[in-house]
């Protein structure tokens, strides 16, 4: 695997060096068909952050973390990496795999929805005066809450929004300030 170590505002040191190819040697385990990493190490304002793309045949695997000191970042984001990998090992090898993510249907039509970014200034009025500053259709793919889980760390989003593939009811997956998930399992009473 070819390791390459970028320091912004940060200089990597000999013993840094061998502590990223130390952490990520481990991640063979998982997967033994890594073909590069890219490590990018900066520091601003006594906060350190580490960032890893792991690239592989088919898919790259991406990890952010940040933490008082340098080694600490490595550690936490090599962690993450390494649930990534374990997740999608455990997919492949538990489940058939399927040939892409199917779209949730709901009497035979794709499922969507509408996002729309407002103003904080202007809630708490009428819809009608709210300003909005971004809106956007989306589907709603049919998948896992692992497979969500894993679209959030790859994607780098702050939430996805599915539907569970056993029992087709739409939930939302997001990442908490204290780094674990919740999901929103929405119900529709009539």
């Amino acid at each position: 695997m070819q390791v390459s170590v970028t320091g912004r505002h940060y200089e990597v040191t000999p013993a840094l060096r061998t502590y990223v190819d130390a952490r990520l040697s481990r991640l063979h385990r998982y997967m033994d068909k890594i073909t590069s990493a890219v490590v990018v190490l900066s520091s601003e304002k006594h906060i350190c952050r580490a960032e890893i793309v792991l690239h592989t045949r088919g898919k790259d695997f991406t990890g952010k973390e940040i933490a008082d000191d340098m080694y600490s970042a490595l550690d936490r984001v090599s962690d993450k990496l390494e649930r990534q990998l374990r997740r999608f090992k455990d997919r492949r090898t538990t489940t058939r795999r399927r040939a892409g993510t199917k779209a949730a249907k709901e009497n035979g039509q794709p499922l969507s929805g509408t996002l729309r970014v407002l103003r904080a200034g202007t809630v708490g009025r009428t819809s009608a005066e709210h300003e909005i500053l971004q809106a956007g259709d989306f589907p709603i793919e049919s998948m896992t809450v692992d497979e969500a889980i894993l679209r959030l760390e790859q994607a780098d989003e702050s939430f996805v929004v599915f539907a569970n593939r056993s029992s087709e009811l739409i939930h939302i997956v997001y990442k908490r300030a204290d780094g674990n998930y919740g999901v929103l399992n929405l119900h529709a009473t009539h």
